[in-house]
């Protein structure tokens, strides 16, 4: 079938219309993200989301079955009305299992911090430090790490913001919306080899945040690349 009108997100079928994003199909109209770009992992705002005492799986949109999950319950964050999923800083993270995902990696992130700690976590890999982005320095402050640092990047407390990562060694970046990234080296750990949300990929420094989307890519995505998909987050 075909989906039209702003905001169609069938995975299966094409999209028309402001908003249209696929990972398997053409999209079409402004906003729209190339269909070649091929997610590893694609979370979506109010989509394939399960419940138990919180959230227990966030469904992977981009048909890799690379799901968001959490088995224990008081590890579970809290689904919100909007369809965003909120993390407490204290206990709560998602970890797919994992999966091969290897430098260039780029990284979106739709969400806000809602307190900052040093050294806590928006998202890592599968295991510990091997691709994560921290809250650093001094409020509110973020930066990315896989053997070195680079940033940092100040995303305002309670506001939402896209910010963009590419961690592939001497070639990485920071970038909030459609700020001038920060560049450097973030490192030559070669193999994020999964994602965690919430928290590092050691299960620690669990972050006080609120996702609506998450995209993952084995890819090094370019200026106009990433202009493409933070164009179509900013319009969620």
């Amino acid at each position: 079938m075909k989906k039209y009108g702003i905001g169609g997100n069938n995975v299966n079928c094409p999209v028309y219309g402001v908003g249209g994003v696929l990972s398997s199909c053409k999209t079409y109209g402004n906003n729209s993200v190339i269909a070649d770009l091929s997610p590893k992992l694609w979370c979506r705002q109010g989509v394939g989301i399960t419940t138990d005492t919180g959230v227990s799986q966030w469904d992977d949109q981009s048909g890799n079955g690379n799901h968001l999950k959490q088995a224990t319950g008081a590890n579970q964050p809290a689904l919100q009305g909007d369809g965003s999923i909120l993390f407490d800083g204290i206990a709560h993270f998602l970890k797919a299992d994992a999966f091969t995902f290897v430098q260039p990696e780029t990284i979106y992130v739709l969400g806000k911090q809602i307190t900052w700690t040093s050294g806590d976590r928006w998202f890592d890999g599968n295991t510990l430090n091997v691709g994560t982005m921290q809250q650093i320095t001094a409020t509110p402050e973020l930066r990315i790490f896989a053997g070195n640092s680079v940033g940092n990047i100040s995303l305002a407390l309670d506001t939402y913001g896209v910010v963009s990562v590419v961690i592939n060694s001497t070639s990485s970046l920071i970038q909030l919306n459609n700020n001038s990234p920060v560049t450097g080296d973030a490192g030559s750990v070669a193999n994020m080899g999964g994602l965690t949300l919430g928290a590092s990929g050691g299960s620690t420094d669990f972050g006080n945040i609120q996702v609506k989307e998450i995209l993952a890519y084995s890819d090094l995505h370019d200026d106009a690349t990433r202009q493409k998909v933070i164009s179509f987050l900013q319009n969620i």
